[in-house]
């Protein structure tokens, strides 16, 4: 048997806190993937605050996972948002690697609601995502 190794990327991290799953207290893995970086970000409005946090996991894809049933956030990144309850308080979004079964899985949190301005933010860092050559 091979090793899995996930490769290299790179996003666009300029109006989010990147921490280690350590720092925010977090265990190492989250549903059976190690967890690879959490996502801190606030939009402030002149009267609201609205938060998200996102969780980066590693993933293997199998024959159930319908890839091409997410929407692609954009023509050059790999991102893909998962559906989701229009009630789900929940971004979540599924990069396949560019060969063999791994993904970087990433999940949102919204606790203040679907605030506009938070969801362009987030898609925005997952529109920016791109593997490493």
């Amino acid at each position: 048997m091979r090793d899995l190794v996930l490769p290299s990327f790179q996003m666009d991290c300029r109006d989010w806190l990147v921490s280690t799953p350590e720092e925010v207290g977090l265990l190492d893995d989250v549903g059976d993937g190690p967890v690879l970086a959490v996502l801190s970000t606030a939009v402030f409005g002149t009267d609201s605050f609205s938060p998200a946090r996102g969780v980066l996991t590693v993933g293997l894809l199998d024959d159930d996972v319908e890839v091409q049933i997410a929407r692609s956030v954009h023509a050059d990144s790999p991102a893909a948002a998962l559906p989701s309850d229009d009630d789900d308080d929940c971004l979540r979004f599924v990069l396949p690697a560019p060969s063999g079964p791994l993904a970087l899985l990433a999940e949102f949190t919204l606790p203040e609601g679907h605030d506009p301005d938070i969801i362009n933010r987030v898609e925005s860092l997952m529109r920016s995502f791109r593997w490493a050559a």
